[in-house]
């Protein structure tokens, strides 16, 4: 969340899910998950590069202040 709000100056809201479910909103659309099959969250794994993260905020940040 600090590295959103550093390199876009977005606040961040995390809303806790169930079961290890991490899920990124960004305008009410889904724009990254916690991938993996049941065995690799188990363990903690699945979880998306933070960089592609924020990469995908970027561009979507872009798009519309491009309209």
């Amino acid at each position: 969340m600090a590295l959103i709000k550093k390199r876009l100056g977005m606040e961040v809201v995390l809303i806790p899910g169930k079961t290890g479910q991490f899920e990124v909103f960004a305008d009410g659309e889904r724009i990254s998950e916690r991938g993996g099959n049941w065995l690799t969250r188990r363990f903690g794994a699945g979880y998306p590069d933070l960089d592609g993260v924020v990469e995908q905020l970027e561009k979507r940040r872009g798009s519309l202040a491009a309209r």
